[in-house]
């Protein structure tokens, strides 16, 4: 704090007036209270005496002690000296002149630090303000609209952006639950379950995707981001949100997703084409085998066999590719975990393991999700050695949910871990975990083996909170 802020050196002159005219009349005061012998006459006028130490430790609070005393001293010094009231008074007169130093300095304590507060809140206030110009500044050049709605009534505040994002005039009125009004029909149910994840305190923020309309019926694409606010008790009293267009982002993943489909088809002409080919090859290759043409422990016996094991290798990649071209080409969807599972462990294939499932959620997942599950549960029955149990249950990370995949098998050595979700790696395809990796990571999920050899594999899957929904409004 600089000496002009505390010191208050503007117009000094005038503050000096004041304090001197203040001064002549304490001496005067003092004058007449030793002249008179502390009469009820000079003490109504006692207040004088301290007007001059006030005003100088208020304009001057740096050096308030200092001019307390010298204030102090120089009414007492002159009334004394020109009166000699005697010992007695004396004495009274040095108990005055402390007590008015004490309060000279407390009332330069206060001064300081009231304008050290004063400028301290003026600084803040001044941070909050460029902050909030600085925010309003990216929430416009990014073209979110903020909205926060009350819990208890629905009332509904937004800013001059989301106005303009849904069509509504700067001054207008906003009935309740505005925007659950504008959500179209298909999207409804969807924002209403996280709304009351948000409302019970099972999901802190979100993240959805809708289709909304706008005031005038305009159809858009907005990216919802939503948040609880709480009281001064720590209840929950509004869900604040952020409203992005993404209808231009939309327009551009269905361009997108329009071509992959066209690809895609032409992929799986060509793929089938290849398999026929590839069927008649081994009808002939078969035909010179039952025909006796080729003899065992020959070379051309070797040859056969070679090639045969090529055509098996040229389908399984060209099964790879069937895969491979389906994932990301369609919109992510809710996949109720412990339903599917269930349905996926049914299957004769996987008839020998007994499955358990506790994991009471919904993930937000590529539609190819489940894939991820069967190529688990394959990896257990064909390299977990006697595995014969998998317990598939849901924890927590930090910020994320965790479903963890365990079975009783033999385990995967350390030296392996790093590698098992490598394209071509492993004893079968290859491809089954490289394949879960990636369908895993188009919505930010991640899969990793953390298990033990010889106690079996374990695999943790990462789900960001966004990707979550409970089930039975039941929460771990």
């Amino acid at each position: 704090m600089s000496d002009d802020e505390t010191s208050g050196h503007n117009r000094p002159w005038v503050r000096i007036a004041l304090i001197l005219v203040t001064l002549f009349l304490a001496i005067a005061v003092q004058s007449s209270m030793i002249v008179n012998e502390l009469t009820e006459y000079s003490q109504a006028y006692l207040s004088l005496y301290y007007l001059p130490m006030i005003l100088a430790s208020y304009y001057m609070p740096k050096y308030g002690p200092f001019q307390a005393f010298l204030i102090g001293s120089i009414p007492l010094m002159v009334s004394y000296s020109l009166y000699n009231p005697g010992y007695r008074y004396a004495i009274i007169l040095l108990i005055w002149l402390i007590l008015f130093v004490f309060v000279g300095w407390m009332i330069s304590l206060l001064v300081i630090k009231s304008k050290q507060t004063m400028l301290s809140l003026e600084e803040t206030s001044k941070e909050l303000q460029d902050s909030k110009d600085l925010l309003n500044i990216a929430l416009w050049g990014a073209g979110l609209g903020v909205w926060e709605q009350n819990v208890n009534d629905g009332n509904t505040h937004a800013d001059q952006r989301w106005r303009s994002l849904m069509g509504y005039r700067p001054e207008e009125y906003l009935p309740n639950d505005v925007f659950f009004t504008h959500i179209h029909p298909e999207f409804k149910q969807q924002y209403l379950d996280t709304e009351s994840d948000l409302k019970h305190g099972r999901l802190e923020n979100a993240k959805l995707e809708l289709k909304l309309y706008r005031k005038g019926g305009e159809e858009i694409w907005g990216r919802v981001y939503m948040t609880v606010k709480h009281d001064k008790n720590g209840n929950i009293s509004a869900i604040v949100g952020i409203l992005q267009d993404i209808t231009g982002s939309i327009a551009q993943q269905m361009e997108v997703m329009s071509a992959n489909e066209k690809l895609n088809i032409l992929s799986s002409i060509s793929r089938d084409d290849i398999l026929k080919e590839i069927s008649t090859l081994q009808g002939y290759l078969g035909l010179l085998d039952l025909d006796g043409y080729i003899l065992p422990d020959t070379n051309s016996w070797d040859y056969l066999k070679k090639a045969n094991e090529s055509i098996d290798k040229i389908i399984r990649q060209l099964e790879f590719t069937r895969q491979y071209q389906d994932i990301g080409s369609k919109t992510p969807e809710w996949h109720n975990i412990p339903e599917k599972v269930k349905k996926m462990a049914a299957r004769p294939e996987f008839s020998s393991l007994d499955v358990t499932v506790d994991c009471p959620v919904e993930v937000l997942a590529d539609p190819l999700f489940m894939n991820v599950f069967y190529n688990l549960f394959e990896n257990t029955v064909q390299h977990g050695g006697n595995a014969k149990k998998v317990k598939i249950e849901f924890g927590h990370g930090q910020n994320e949910g965790v479903i963890v995949y365990q079975d009783d098998g033999k385990g995967i050595p350390n030296s392996m871990k790093s590698k098992i979700f490598d394209r071509g790696y492993g004893d079968g395809t290859g491809y089954g975990l490289f394949i879960s990796k990636e369908i895993l990571e188009l919505t930010d999920m991640k899969i990793r083996e953390v298990g033990v050899e010889g106690k079996g594999a374990r695999f943790e899957i990462t789900v960001p909170l966004a990707n979550l929904r409970w089930l039975n409004d039941k929460k771990n």
